[in-house]
């Protein structure tokens, strides 16, 4: 099956990854995953005692996959078996609320075929977080395998007394024998996923029990032989298994699709679009988009709102219902262990059995300063977008109760910044709470870390725009009086980080300030997100637009999480060197939204090309931020190890990009949509079908027109036709 290959798929809840190494651990984390569990661990198939030999794997679409395999010669075998390479073996899975896998065996040599097709099947039912890494004293119990004549049903029973299950079925009788597992305990080091600290003792897993479903097969020349295979899950708290993500009045999502006269591009575009949809997943709550595979699918804070800031205009409806599911779970009380307070948005929520038995702290889990600002402004960005007043209303008080947050214990000594405290040697806490939550990502010139309570600049950025972005939506309903205390808010916070986050020397703003209120003076790529946010001058925009351009940030792949002339500089690091697309994208929106369209156009160029360089047009989380013209990058940037893919954030730049070249945004005061293009050189045409505005499903076509654009629109919308962004003096690159 597709666990022996490098293949993902994916059907709401439930989510296969084939051969697919983890995080530096030494694990492998090849399985089939539901709710945090792994419920099949190994699923191994063989001819007359010999493995498979692979001829081609192909994704068909997020939740089918097509294999292609052949026989081999039997080692020292007498008699010596078919041919090789004259039996094909082909494997059609697909995902619903189980595996279904139908092979289809046929005999291409001149000779009758006698043989015996095997598929050995375990599962290990470890939690994600003993798979990532965690040290665990003991697990619960993995029951003996129970065999029928059609199947085996694997069982484990946990450490707080619930049973899970893996139901396999054949539609044939087999002949199954139950293989014992392996309880050995040997002590190892586990290298933890990069937002976690370290390294970590634990002990080698037990090999789980098993079994064997054996098929005597007798196929003449040209003859067929067919088996199909059922995989069902048994969570262990006994919900049925959702297959189709929906929004809280249970209908599908849609979104927009976008099209242009670049190919390349729109293959790219196309598998954003895939990702997103595949990436939306139900939960208890509701359904948002999960934040990556394998490692992410569960609810998170910060990527969930970043995905909806990236798509507000293409998906309104995922926008909304990731603002519901994140108000339901928002903090109510003060629990130190989880990092909770009252209106604070979660970083991380997780329903298997390490977090049902509090073995980690995420039931939810709070370690995430930046969460809660980004939600009041994607609530501001998707009632502005799409006049949603239901929305507005319902979600209205959740909203005052995250600035209540903001304001009270995001910053507690009152100077206008919103802080977390970095405490090390928590286990299973973050140490770094903005969205470089690596344990190194934050460091003085001199490599000496940051320590306390620390201020990151773009999270101040994240509150400027959530204030601005609240005032003007507020105002818009009759509340002048709130609209002018969040200006008043949002200008001192403006005034602040003027003052006390730049550096002259560099024309730049700090990365942070820590605990002792000193700026933390690393050259990083956080202060692109000002951009976005639109909080600096026109003056200070400019310098960042331009040392954003030098060759220390910008690889020639996208800008670097951090320049490479400071001390901690690694690029194949996770937040001290790399670069991360999503982090690109703002930044490229930022720059248009000041007039610097040639940097902006720079940047999606260099994220078009390393997404044409992989070969599903897919851009990863990150990749090492090597120099584009090195020897050792070639055509394509180098990979980072532990990077997920999909991931939400990621399949998010699409989108993001398109609307920043549309300059897209709806005109509250004027009730009307406004199109402000400006497209890089390579894209003359863009088209955006099934765009929601205010209800209504509209097409917006641009194209190039000699100096300017021509722009198409549906009938019955009323739209205004803008320039771009004022460009206050390109800059060299």
């Amino acid at each position: 099956m597709v666990l022996d290959h490098d293949l993902v798929l994916k059907s709401d809840e439930l989510y296969l990854v084939g051969d697919s190494q983890s995080d530096g651990s030494g694990e492998a984390a090849t399985g089939l995953y539901l709710r945090d569990t792994r419920f099949l661990s190994r699923f191994r198939l063989s001819l007359d005692g010999e493995p498979l030999e692979r001829l081609s794997a192909r994704v068909l679409n997020p939740a089918r996959a097509a294999v292609t395999e052949t026989n081999v010669p039997r080692a020292g075998a007498d008699p010596p078996g078919p041919p090789p390479h004259s039996i094909a073996v082909e494997q059609h899975v697909e995902l619903d609320d189980a595996v279904r896998v139908r092979f289809a065996l046929r005999n291409h040599g001149v000779a009758p075929m006698a043989a015996t097709f095997a598929i050995e099947v375990a599962a290990d039912f470890r939690d994600l977080f003993d798979i990532r890494g965690f040290p665990r004293a003991r697990r619960g119990d993995l029951r003996s395998p129970r065999a029928r004549p059609d199947g085996v049903t694997l069982a484990y029973v946990g450490l707080d007394g619930l049973r899970a299950e893996t139901e396999i079925a054949f539609d044939r009788e087999a002949a199954i024998a139950v293989i014992g597992g392996d309880e050995g305990a040997v002590a190892e080091q586990a290298v933890l996923l990069p937002a976690l600290d370290g390294v970590a003792p634990r002990q080698r897993p037990p090999i789980p029990p098993g079994a064997v479903a054996s098929f005597a097969i007798d196929l003449p020349p040209g003859a067929d032989w067919s088996l199909s295979v059922t995989i069902t899950p048994r969570p262990a708290s006994g919900a049925p298994i959702s297959v189709r993500p929906t929004l809280a009045d249970g209908a599908p999502l849609r979104q927009a699709t976008v099209t242009t006269d670049n190919a390349a591009f729109d293959r790219f575009l196309a598998r954003c679009d895939s990702d997103l949809a595949s990436l939306q997943t139900s939960f208890p709550e509701g359904s948002l988009p999960a934040a990556g595979i394998p490692w992410f699918v569960a609810p998170f804070g910060r990527d969930s709102l970043i995905v909806g800031l990236q798509t507000f205009h293409a998906a309104p409806e995922r926008a909304a219902t990731t603002l519901r599911v994140l108000a339901a779970l928002q903090g109510t009380e003060i629990d130190e262990e989880r990092d909770e307070e009252p209106g604070k948005i979660l970083h991380e929520m997780r329903y298997g059995e390490m977090a049902r038995r509090r073995e980690v702290p995420h039931t939810p889990y709070f370690g995430s300063v930046d969460s809660t600002p980004l939600f009041v402004l994607l609530f501001a960005e998707t009632v502005a977008w799409s006049g949603d007043e239901r929305l507005y209303g319902d979600l209205l008080p959740h909203v005052r109760r995250a600035l209540d947050w903001i304001e009270r214990f995001g910053d507690v000594d009152g100077d206008g910044l919103v802080e977390y405290r970095a405490v090390p040697g928590r286990s299973g806490h973050i140490l770094h709470q903005g969205w470089k939550d690596s344990h190194d990502s934050l460091h003085h010139p001199d490599g000496r870390p940051a320590t306390g309570r620390i201020a990151l600049v773009e999270v101040q950025g994240y509150v400027y725009a959530a204030y601005r972005r609240l005032a003007a939506v507020v105002a818009e309903r009759g509340d002048a009086a709130w609209a002018a205390a969040l200006g008043q808010r949002a200008d001192r916070i403006g005034r602040e980080v003027e003052v006390a986050y730049w550096m002259p020397g560099e024309g730049y703003y700090a990365q942070a300030l820590d605990g002792d209120k000193a700026a933390v003076l690393a050259v990083s790529s956080n202060p692109g997100h000002l951009l976005f946010c639109g909080l600096p001058s026109p003056e200070r925009a400019a310098a960042v637009a331009a040392r954003i351009g030098r060759p220390d940030l910008d690889s020639g792949w996208g800008v670097r999480t951090l320049s490479a002339g400071m001390t901690t500089y690694n690029p194949m690091s996770y937040h001290n060197g790399s670069v991360w697309p999503h982090d690109n994208a703002l930044m490229a929106a930022g720059l248009r939204r000041y007039g610097y369209h040639r940097q902006a156009d720079r940047i999606a160029a260099a994220l078009a090309a390393a997404a044409a360089a992989d070969p599903q047009t897919r851009l990863p989380e990150l990749y090492c931020g090597f120099p584009r013209a090195a020897e050792e990058a070639g055509d394509a940037p180098v990979g980072y190890p532990v990077s997920c893919s999909p991931q939400a954030w990621a399949s998010g730049v699409g989108p993001h990009l398109t609307r920043s070249m549309l300059g897209l945004h709806f005109d509250e005061a004027a009730a009307r949509l406004v199109v402000s293009p400006s497209f890089p050189p390579w894209i003359g045409t863009l088209a955006i079908d099934q765009l929601v505005v205010r209800g209504e499903r509209v097409r917006v076509g641009v194209r190039r027109e000699g100096a300017g654009y021509a722009v198409e629109a549906s009938d019955g919308v009323e739209i205004a036709v803008g320039p771009p962004s004022e460009t206050p003096g390109e800059l060299a690159l």
